[in-house]
């Protein structure tokens, strides 16, 4: 049965249909008796966050696939169509992924910077301090 299921409810699976001669998969879930499909992208993506996939892929053939929680928690609120939507949305868009790479590298160098100018700044200030005699 098609519907739309509330975007915090928890869900009973995720379905995800390969589709490795288009390198494509599309992802549909599905909590009580209602089946959505939320998203469709780049399988080659996926396979990189799921590594389960990778065998499935290799083969080359058309699968499907379920994610299902953990039976063994005591409770799953945290898988919803929301965190999957959100995680097909980070997989599917590698650059995010690279422009926060670049960020972190960024942030790095300037705290570098400011640690050697700090270190130059107490260095000269200890030079000129002195201890008040003179030569």
């Amino acid at each position: 049965m098609e519907g739309d299921i509330d975007a915090n409810a928890p869900l009973d699976c995720a379905e995800f249909q390969l589709l490795p001669s288009q390198d494509r998969y599309e992802a549909c879930v599905c909590s009580g008796n209602k089946v959505e499909a939320i998203a469709s992208g780049l399988l080659g993506q996926l396979v990189l966050h799921l590594p389960l996939l990778k065998d499935l892929f290799s083969r080359r053939s058309n699968a499907k696939f379920k994610l299902r929680p953990p039976k063994n928690l005591e409770s799953c609120q945290w898988f919803t169509k929301a965190t999957l939507t959100r995680f097909l949305h980070v997989v599917g868009s590698p650059n995010i992924l690279n422009t926060v790479n670049a960020i972190e590298d960024e942030i790095s160098q300037l705290e570098d910077a400011r640690k050697f100018h700090l270190s130059l700044y107490t260095k000269d200030r200890r030079d000129h301090s002195g201890d008040g005699t003179t030569g």
